[in-house]
């Protein structure tokens, strides 16, 4: 759990390790710290970002229970320093860039994935009450190639035929936010929970991991139709649950490129549908 203090070990002599700067303007800097840990920092022009990441982390694993919690990367302490937020979390281990080596990581990541994603999808969240609205909002975006499948997921919400349920979601449940666990206890740990949501929608994060991680259009299928399964809805609503999280995230964009989002949305969809139809 968050601990609001600056923790000793951060007080080393020892120089930190420069990991990452980050893609965006709202990205903590990352350093590797004593004591196999990491340390975010906020960016000045974003100085809650790293109490963010630890808060939402915190906030996912209680709601996972202990069952599937473990998967949640764990956060050490957090505090604040000269108006900035900073997190310290365990330190894990990235999958690599070597092109075989990680070709061979992902292949045996990927079934521990995949099952803890289906483990998700049947912890019920209840009936969302956000389904409509995130749905009009995809379906009011400027993308002509979103507001069309919106507009048709929304009526059949409107209609009642469609009733979305809420599910925890990562949000951003990429290869890259998908380490190892060096003690190998745990198969995975996400990192970046900072655009999580206990109350968010399933199927985004199997698409997102499906493309990045390269898995068939079968086996995608295949995972949808377990996705349905426990959710109690037809292979094809699955297709309605990633445009309402898609509208979900248009909603709280922020920071992150329109043209982006339209790339990613658009992919989503076709890997659905091509998965679905194909």
């Amino acid at each position: 759990m968050i601990e609001a203090q600056r923790p000793s070990s951060v007080g080393s002599t020892a120089a930190p390790e420069l990991l990452s700067s980050g893609l965006l303007d709202d990205c903590a800097m990352v350093y590797r710290v004593d004591d196999n840990c990491v340390l975010k920092v906020s960016p000045a022009a974003f100085p809650n970002v790293a109490r963010e990441m630890a808060e939402r982390a915190d906030i996912a694993r209680d709601c996972l229970g202990d069952s599937l919690g473990w998967a949640v990367a764990v956060v050490l302490s957090q505090w604040e320093t000269d108006g900035v937020s900073c997190a310290l979390f365990e330190e894990l281990t990235t999958i690599s860039n070597k092109r075989v080596k990680r070709f061979v990581q992902v292949r045996r990541v990927t079934p521990a994935v995949l099952g803890w994603l289906r483990d998700v999808a049947a912890l019920d969240r209840g009936i969302s009450n956000q389904g409509e609205t995130c749905l009009q909002a995809l379906a009011d975006c400027p993308y002509q190639t979103l507001r069309g499948p919106a507009e048709a997921a929304l009526a059949s919400v409107q209609s009642g035929a469609f009733v979305p349920r809420s599910r925890i979601m990562h949000g951003d449940f990429w290869v890259g936010n998908v380490m190892l666990d060096p003690t190998r206890i745990r198969p995975f740990v996400l990192i970046d929970w900072r655009g999580s949501a206990v109350d968010g929608f399933p199927i985004f994060d199997l698409v997102k991991f499906a493309r990045s991680s390269g898995i068939s259009r079968k086996l995608l299928r295949a995972e949808l139709g377990a996705h349905a399964e426990r959710l109690g809805c037809d292979i094809h609503e699955t297709r309605s649950y990633l445009l309402a999280a898609l509208g979900y995230i248009w909603i709280h964009l922020e920071q992150f490129p329109p043209e982006r989002f339209l790339a990613m949305g658009e992919g989503c969809l076709a890997a659905v549908d091509n998965a679905l139809n194909g």
